[in-house]
């Protein structure tokens, strides 16, 4: 799968769903009901509890329609290469890490840089990152921000994540976001109200 196509996937699901936690039982679970009620991408966060069997159960058993990626990567020369193994579409970070660019996209990985600030974003932007995650959303950033950023900033593909919630993902993308990264605040519930939002909004690509 190219980059680009990855990109193009992500921005057409309308958002990421973030499992993160201490019993890798409960994140497959969690994982494969997401999967059943129509989420088509998929994070595992490398600092939860047996990240990589959480990660292979997940793409052992999910339709290749699905991707998965992996988040909170903060050491690129050593994580990258072994989920690369495993098998990941994507990689996100919450920074935006030396080189991390760089060897994600030599692994045919995506990398998801993570921005604070407008010249955050620009310097990950000219890192050479396709979208950029721009965290924490809810404390850092608001629709209303990304809205008015100067037409340069407007050509980057931006992922709000951190904070947000299913009700506010559409906010976000009319502001200019090409998706959002929800976690903690996503219920099976609200996925499944917003996959069918998204669908409506864009429809999904397989």
């Amino acid at each position: 799968m190219s980059l680009e196509w990855t990109r193009e996937r992500i921005r057409r699901s309308g958002f990421i769903a973030i499992l993160r936690g201490d019993n890798p039982d409960e994140l497959i679970s969690q994982g494969f009901q997401l999967a059943e009620v129509g989420v088509k991408v998929l994070e595992v966060t490398l600092d939860s509890t047996d990240a990589a069997r959480v990660f292979n159960e997940l793409r052992s058993r999910l339709d290749d329609d699905i991707m998965l990626g992996v988040g909170t990567v903060m050491h690129p020369e050593s994580a990258l290469p072994e989920v690369a193994k495993w098998g990941a579409d994507f990689a996100l970070s919450p920074v935006c890490p030396p080189h991390f660019v760089e060897i994600a996209h030599e692994l045919n990985i995506l990398a998801i840089p993570g921005a604070g600030t407008p010249d955050e974003m620009w310097k990950a932007h000219l890192s050479g990152a396709m979208i950029v995650k721009l965290y924490p959303a809810s404390t850092n950033w608001s629709p209303e921000m990304i809205y008015g950023l100067p037409t340069p900033f407007k050509l980057i593909d931006m992922l709000p994540t951190g904070g947000i919630s299913a009700s506010e993902v559409d906010g976000w993308i009319e502001a200019g976001a090409s998706a959002c990264g929800l976690g903690s605040n996503l219920t099976i519930e609200d996925a499944d109200l917003l996959t069918s939002r998204m669908i409506r909004r864009r429809g999904f690509l397989k």
